[in-house]
């Protein structure tokens, strides 16, 4: 029972971490980047992933971050035969996978012109 209390009260704690962190400043913070130069965004966030030039000869960086874990799910509480004893299970795990792909396109002079993103989890503080 005390470790189902912690592994709650951890979730709990990262759950409301995160609840600063949302879309919406996602959206404003590189918004705010369009306009600005590539090597400072660079500077700031460090290297992207990958790279690729488009047709018509702009460049985009590409970022991508992804995270995998597992939350306690909720108990399923049944009665069974196990064998030498009846008793309680239903215990078990959620898994649960956050990721963000950001698109950075620039121009020749290395100007970033848009940006774009995918995933279930691209937020920003």
């Amino acid at each position: 029972m005390y470790k189902l209390l912690k592994i709650t009260l951890l979730s709990s704690s990262l759950f409301f971490m995160e609840g600063c962190a949302t879309h919406t400043n996602f959206v404003k913070k590189y918004n705010s980047w369009v306009g600005q130069n590539i090597s400072h965004l660079i500077s700031q966030i460090g290297y992207p992933d990958s790279t690729y030039i488009l047709p018509n000869k702009n460049k985009v960086y590409v970022y991508e971050r992804s995270r995998l874990y597992s939350i306690p799910s909720m108990p399923m509480f049944g009665y069974g035969y196990y064998g030498d004893y009846y008793g309680i299970y239903g215990y078990g795990n959620d898994i649960v996978q956050e990721s963000c792909k950001l698109f950075l396109e620039t121009n020749k002079k290395g100007t970033i012109v848009r940006w774009g993103s995918r995933g279930n989890h691209c937020v920003s503080h």
